[in-house]
């Protein structure tokens, strides 16, 4: 059984002390990260190895079983330590967040309502300016308990991540310029010249309750709990420190600076004095310059469509155009009203500085003595000079959510008995959610379904003709319950997945409900919208058509607005108060009618509206940035543009004979020289048989792979005399639907030779289950047909790929490109995209630690051949996701890793389908041979259809090597059965004809 994991913004505390908490900020799943030494200041545990310590400052990430934390005032600090030394104390959920009650389970839910209540302690204890004030305060003194979030507030007006309206735009605050006001020991208060050159006293702990007893300072306190606090000097030689996020200020803070900071300051209220200590208390901080990123502008507004963006830095005086978008901030409703979706309270952390929002109202609240929550001794200002230092620091959270799970029930719970569900599968819906059928592509060259058509400039439009609400879904099973709407017409432009174009609507909604697979239902940024998104609002008066390139606005129309209110709320709105604010909301509730609930929480009245989501577009999704999703080309550039970054390799290789001598770096050129001695060695057959030593994305371990296709196989293709050739040149030029067709090269002599020693090494050495194909005509052009290796999803399915060796190689790698047959439905593995990008650490086109593991002149096609064998088309390929092997070995993923393999196991049925129903020119004969009867051959589709049948019938597939990874033995969910007999209904009318074939 594992111990208790944690993640990152989890409130721990020391199971030694629990009044020493702090707050996760890595763990061993952050795979970005990026290591720089320790921090300035470090306190080491001695739990965590130097090992561990080494590798988290090289790497930036924690070894599974350490988390880094930072610990809360007083006790500042951070150190690597063991979750065994941690116990939980809260769990940082937001409006929005998907979860799970257990890494290890299937099922689902959303967070559709928060809660939060907190433990605050006054910052400024209360007494006259004149007096001494020690701080800390024992945390006895004047604590407030249960406080509920709603009550409390942010200190400052602006924080970063704040979202403001300005004009007509919506941005969000990156960074907050403020000056800051010290009162003196003489009573002086000056705005000083230059807040960055304040420094934070070290606080006195003399005061400070703690196990260790009175009297202890940090460190000692820190030791007494098993930790080692070490100086500089005591560092490992390799330990470089990293600089620290600027300090947070706050009211109420000892804080002290250079003399000549004050004498340019601004005097609020006496004057300099070179005899008075540069040092005081924080009794006022006002923004004064935001630097802000604009996101949209409100395109609804026909007026102002030409509107140019704002400037990036707004100072004080343009303060007054600006709207703030409070997230916290609720409507006032009649009690007898009830909404699940809302959050109560900002998403307040451990260590958070807040303020009452009705100080005057928490006064008379909390104004008993021995009441439970405690007692507010309100500060009046004429004690403080005329400041409000009614500030607290929060100590302690205690979070309560309310979940919607994925079969629609609900449930209120604490936030600590639940899990983040971090690596939501592609395929999971929750209730509310808009989708649509799959549209399926025909092939990889040409759109053909009906259901597309195809713009100039190749911009596609994707016309959604089925399209319905997700009621309720089976996770386990992995089926929905869907109410479609009828007569819908809804277009996106492909490319441009948030862009409904002019026209779209939902249409009635039906009242019966059908189950439908998962994997054959896709959700679209256009339509789906999810809790939290911030959205603009068309006016409601109006249809609106989301064109991405000109926003066209058409009269109301009857069919477009047909869906009716819930019961009691009204579908018009009354003028707003504030009218510059009603078009920006965040999304609070999914309807189960294909409505959406939004605030507009820019209001000076707050007010919930419910809409059609057609009339909404999603500015900000669940990563805070601009929505839309990425296309696999951007993904690929954000992974070119982090390899710099110390990026995660996940795939590297090298290829060995027997007896250790490496096939790709073998530098005899006399090997290779003449078409003698090549002519020589081909005709003698070969007497040593290479083996492929492959690391796959485990970090330590290598996988010893056979020659003969990189695993066991139950089916021997060499055992039929009439096997096709591995490597053949065929007559004639390439079949013009080869992808580099049109990359013509100009064979000079030097590639020409290199090209004759690909050749010599493919006739000899390709393992069982490749075949390569070049042509007369075209020598730079190669197609290779891989089977999938048993004991996988992929498992006797035919994977196609066209390669192209051009003027520079091999000075560069060859090109690839996929033939990818998933007929729209997503990839059938991380390494292979729909667009037909090979990702591979060989190929440059997937980041790699080491220079080994990328192309150089000794690298050969050979190698990447096997590679994409024995490393792409894996037994659980969930994990050649970029960065995860982290989690190889982890319960969290194991369900992803199945779902996953269960997938690509449907999928690879459509490729066999796919290869047999269409002409693959090159390969034609091998596949005949390989899969159809009457050809002499291990007819292969048989086979397929029988394991399918197994499966089908509720059956598993038993794995022929006993030490193979089990996921072959895993059944198949009732989603994957329905699309599995559609395959083996094609896959039999193809077996029924070949047979029929005299």
């Amino acid at each position: 059984m594992e111990c208790q994991d944690f993640y990152v913004e989890d409130t721990v505390a020391l199971k030694d002390d629990l009044s020493i908490r702090g707050v996760v900020e890595r763990t061993w799943r952050d795979i970005s990260s990026v290591g720089t030494g320790p921090p300035e200041n470090w306190i080491y545990h001695r739990g965590a190895p130097k090992r561990v310590r080494s590798d988290f400052f090289r790497e930036g990430r924690c070894q599974r079983g350490f988390v880094f934390v930072h610990f809360s005032w007083p006790y500042i600090g951070c150190t690597l330590i063991a979750v065994e030394s941690l116990v939980l104390v809260d769990r940082a959920l937001a409006f929005g967040d998907v979860v799970k009650r257990q890494p290890s389970d299937t099922a689902s839910g959303c967070v559709i309502r928060t809660s939060t209540q907190c433990t605050i302690q006054p910052i400024y204890n209360g007494l006259p300016f004149n007096a001494t004030h020690p701080w800390p305060h024992k945390e006895t003194d004047n604590i407030l308990r249960d406080i509920p979030g709603s009550d409390l507030e942010y200190m400052y007006e602006y924080n970063a991540g704040d979202h403001v309206l300005y004009h007509d735009w919506v941005g969000v605050i990156e960074d907050v310029w403020e000056d800051v006001a010290i009162r003196l020991e003489d009573g002086s208060i000056v705005v000083v010249e230059n807040s960055e050159e304040l420094e934070i006293l070290e606080p006195d702990l003399s005061a400070f309750p703690s196990s260790a007893g009175p009297g202890s300072r940090l460190a000692d306190i820190l030791a007494q709990t098993r930790y080692l606090s070490l100086n500089a000097k005591a560092l490992d030689p390799d330990d470089t420190g990293f600089p620290l996020d600027p300090p947070v200020l706050y009211l109420g803070q000892s804080v002290f600076t250079k003399k000549g900071n004050l004498r340019r300051g601004r005097f609020v209220y006496g004057s300099y004095d070179p005899n008075i200590p540069p040092h005081g208390i924080i009794v006022d901080l006002k923004a004064r310059e935001l630097d802000i990123r604009w996101l949209s502008r409100n395109v609804f507004n026909e007026t102002r469509a030409h509107t140019a963006t704002p400037p990036t830095h707004l100072d004080r005086g343009d303060f007054d155009d600006i709207i703030l978008y409070d997230r916290s901030r609720a409507p006032q409703r009649p009690q007898q009203v009830s909404y699940m979706g809302s959050t109560q309270g900002s998403d307040f952390a451990v260590g958070d500085v807040v303020k009452f929002r009705d100080t005057a109202g928490a006064a008379v609240k909390y104004a008993s003595e021995n009441g439970k929550q405690g007692m507010f001794r309100r500060i009046p200002r004429i004690t403080t000079q005329g400041y409000d230092m009614n500030v607290f620091l929060i100590t302690r959270t205690k979070t309560m959510v309310t979940i919607e799970w994925q079969d629609a029930s609900t449930s209120h719970i604490a936030s600590t008995c639940l899990v983040p569900y971090l690596n939501v599968d592609d395929h999971d819906v929750w209730p509310g959610e808009l989708v649509s059928i799959k549209v399926s592509k025909v092939d990889d060259k040409t759109l053909q379904d009906p259901d597309i058509e195809m713009n100039e400039g190749s911009l596609g439009v994707i016309n959604l003709k089925n399209v319905g609400v997700v009621q309720s879904a089976d996770a386990k099973e992995r089926l929905a319950k869907i109410r479609w709407f009828a007569d819908s017409r809804v277009s996106i432009l492909q490319g441009y997945d948030d862009a409904l174009l002019a026209g779209s609507h939902l249409g009635a909604l039906s009242s019966s409900e059908t189950d439908v697979s998962l994997y054959e239902i896709i959700t679209h940024p256009a339509l789906t919208k999810r809790r939290g998104d911030l959205v603009l609002v068309a006016p409601f008066a109006q249809q609106i058509s989301l064109d991405p390139f000109t926003l066209q606005t058409t009269p109301n129309s009857e069919q477009s607005w047909s869906q009716p209110p819930l019961e009691g709320v009204r579908p018009t709105r009354s003028p707003p108060s504030n009218p510059t604010a009603d078009w920006f909301g965040e999304v609070i509730d999914l309807g189960l009618d294909g409505w959406i609930t939004v605030r507009l929480g820019a209001l000076q009245q707050v007010r919930d509206v419910r809409v059609p989501v057609e009339a909404t577009i999603t500015i900000v999704g669940d990563d805070d940035s601009l929505a839309g999703s990425l296309t696999d080309e951007e993904e690929r550039t954000s992974w070119t543009e982090s390899w710099d970054s110390g990026s995660d390799v996940a795939i590297e290789e090298t290829i060995e004979y027997e007896g250790g001598t490496r096939l790709d770096t073998d530098s005899d050129s006399e090997m290779w020289s003449t078409d003698e001695e090549n002519h020589e060695a081909s005709s003698k057959p070969p007497t040593q048989q290479p083996t492929i030593d492959m690391k796959r994305i485990e970090p330590s371990e290598q996988r010893e792979l056979a020659h003969q296709g990189s695993r066991v196989q139950k089916i021997s293709f060499t055992t039929f005399p009439t096997t096709p050739a591995p490597f053949e040149m065929l007559d004639g030029p390439p079949p013009i639907n080869h992808h580099f067709f049109t990359d013509s090269v100009l064979l000079s002599a030097s590639l020409m030779r290199r090209i004759r020693k690909e050749h010599k090494i493919l006739e000899s050495s390709l393992p069982e289950g490749i075949w390569v194909r070049t042509w007369e005509d075209r020598l730079d052009l190669l197609r290779v047909l891989i089977i999938g290796p048993e004991e996988t999803p992929y498992s006797l399915a035919p994977f196609v790929l066209d390669f192209h060796l051009s003027q520079d190689f091999p000075r560069s790698p060859p090109e690839a490109y996929f033939h990818s047959w998933t007929r729209g439905f997503g990839r059938i593995n991380p390494n292979l995209y729909e667009d037909g990008k090979v990702c591979l650490s060989l190929l440059g086109t997937w980041p790699g630690d080491t220079k080994d593991e990328s192309w150089s002149e000794d690298s050969t096609m050979l190698q990447v051949f096997v590679s994409l064998m024995g490393l792409v088309l894996v037994e659980e390929p969930f994990y050649n996701e970029a960065g995860f092997d982290a989690y190889v070995g982890s319960s969290e993923t194991q369900i992803n890793s199945a779902l996953y393999t269960e997938k690509a196991f449907v999928m690879a049925k459509g490729f066999i389908n796919h290869a047999l129903s269409h002409q693959i020119e090159g390969m034609e004969s091998i596949l005949k041979w390989l899969y159809l009867p009457k050809f002499d051959g291990p007819c292969l589709l048989q086979r397929v259809l029988t394991d399918c049948d197994k499966l089908l019938d509720g059956e598993s597939i038993e794995p022929a090597n006993v030490e193979s990874s089990v996921t072959m033995g895993l059944r198949l969910s009732s989603g994957a059965k329905v699309l599995l007999r559609k395959h083996v209904s094609e896959l039999r009318t193809i077996l029924a004809g070949a047979e029929r074939t005299p």
